[in-house]
């Protein structure tokens, strides 16, 4: 038998007891589903401590996906760029919900210090509740924590090395064909439940509707339920114009890993307008080639 280097335990130690006291995702509670053979997953998150206890969840955009265990892989099945959402209808197992980036007031993902990761086992009948808290603890234990657990990987490394273990297996190219019911609007709506379609779908969009924007460049977000097909024209995907109906020019592109379908200015907005985002449906279609089943517009306004 193999044992444990006496190396790797003071720093083991010290370093899994600093992110125990660091945890800011976790699983709050449980409660009944709708669905007596599947479940669910409730997440919201909270700028810190003090709007957890208050029942505020962040204002402004974060970038969190619910992924699900297939083998050795995560498979990712939802993303979003909303702070509170759900996910119910998932066949019984493990699932991991993970948020990695805020976007900052010009729509750029701003990484945080740490990906926060929270893993859960769905079982049929009930929803799991997720609570991610942003702000826990202060930095200097976040980073003494990292520090510690940096130097253990770094030892674990060097002793799993002599065990000869398989390299993983590259995530499967293919995606889940997954039907499961959404809601992104907890607190107006809690039991108004979305089938998710068997096409791609707007789970959110980075400006809000409404919201006012001081930046003079904004990168336009639209958080897509799959990956697309970004080689069948998706150059006049996204329509940006003035309440006067002039068209604002841009690019339009897509990041892979965040399913995110952007458009972003060729110069500076107009100030002080409303400014309308039109996503064309007939432009943005599935791997398979599905369409978006329908347009999705909103308008947004710039300061003075």
């Amino acid at each position: 038998m193999h044992r444990t280097s006496p190396r790797l335990l003071p720093f083991a130690v010290p370093a899994l007891l600093l992110l125990f006291g660091c945890v800011s995702a976790r699983e709050a509670g449980r409660h009944p589903g709708q669905d007596p053979e599947s479940g669910g997953v409730q997440v919201a998150v909270f700028a810190d401590d003090e709007a957890r206890d208050a029942g505020t969840t962040l204002a402004e955009p974060v970038s969190g996906v619910l992924e699900r265990r297939e083998g050795r892989d995560w498979i990712p099945l939802f993303r979003s760029l909303e702070s509170s959402w759900a996910i119910a209808g998932l066949e019984p197992g493990r699932y991991r919900v993970r948020f990695d980036s805020r976007l900052d007031d010009r729509g750029q993902p701003d990484a945080l210090e740490r990906p926060l990761v929270e893993e859960v086992r769905v079982a049929g009948g009930e929803v799991v509740d997720v609570e991610v808290v942003l702000d826990h603890v202060s930095p200097a234990m976040v980073a003494a924590g990292a520090a510690a657990v940096i130097v253990a990987a770094v030892l674990l490394h060097e002793w799993l090395g002599d065990l000869d273990l398989p390299t993983p297996p590259s995530p499967p190219a293919w995606a889940l064909d997954a039907a499961f019911w959404i809601t992104v609007d907890l607190a107006a709506q809690p039991h108004s439940w979305i089938p998710r379609d068997r096409a791609p779908q707007v789970t959110s969009h980075f400006p809000r509707q409404d919201e006012r924007i001081a930046a003079a460049r904004v990168r336009v977000v639209f958080a897509l339920s799959e990956a697309i097909d970004p080689g069948r024209g998706i150059a006049d995907a996204i329509r940006v114009t003035t309440t006067e109906g002039r068209v604002l020019s841009g690019q339009v592109g897509w990041v892979e890993e965040s399913w995110w379908l952007i458009w972003e200015p060729d110069e500076d907005l107009p100030r002080d307008s409303v400014i309308r985002v039109s996503l064309l449906p007939e432009s943005v279609v599935d791997q398979v080639g599905a369409p978006i089943r329908q347009a999705v517009s909103f308008s947004f306004r710039t300061t003075p």
